[in-house]
């Protein structure tokens, strides 16, 4: 992922690899493997959110626009539910550049009022505040819910 990003970052990365790179990307921001009592793979998800970031900085919304609804999903699901902090500010970090930069994410200022870089700290008010005002949004309910 970090690869991913630093290519997409200094534009090195075409745009017709995106529709190839989107699924990865999706997934990687779930990624999550139990190894005894423990988990790895919040350096991936860390990752993956910062791939979205440099997309979003690398990229015209034109070239975005077919992944614009899936990414916007997956970022906000980590945002919300993830366990660890570093991991939900990384993605509420890539929303909002993405919101910014690119303008056309669904419903993007009224959430980033919400579930931004600072609620989304505390899991306490990510799970009970962040994450039903984001489900209100129809586009986004059932990401939420399958989570």
């Amino acid at each position: 992922c970090l690869a991913l990003a630093e290519l997409a970052r200094r534009g090195l990365l075409l745009p017709d690899r995106l529709p190839a790179l989107e699924p990865v990307i999706r997934s990687a921001l779930v990624y999550d493997v139990r190894r005894g009592p423990h988990s790895i793979g919040a350096h991936v998800r860390d990752a993956a959110a910062y791939v979205c970031w440099a997309f979003a900085r690398a990229y015209a919304p034109d070239e975005l626009e077919s992944h614009v609804a899936g990414l916007a999903a997956s970022l906000l699901t980590t945002a919300c539910y993830d366990r660890e902090v570093n991991c939900r500010r990384a993605a509420a970090a890539a929303f909002q550049e993405a919101v910014g930069r690119l303008g056309n994410f669904p419903h993007g200022i009224p959430i980033m009022a919400v579930a931004d870089y600072f609620s989304v700290g505390n899991i306490n008010q990510a799970y009970t505040k962040v994450a039903p005002a984001v489900a209100a949004f129809p586009e986004y309910c059932l990401p939420l819910a399958k989570q």
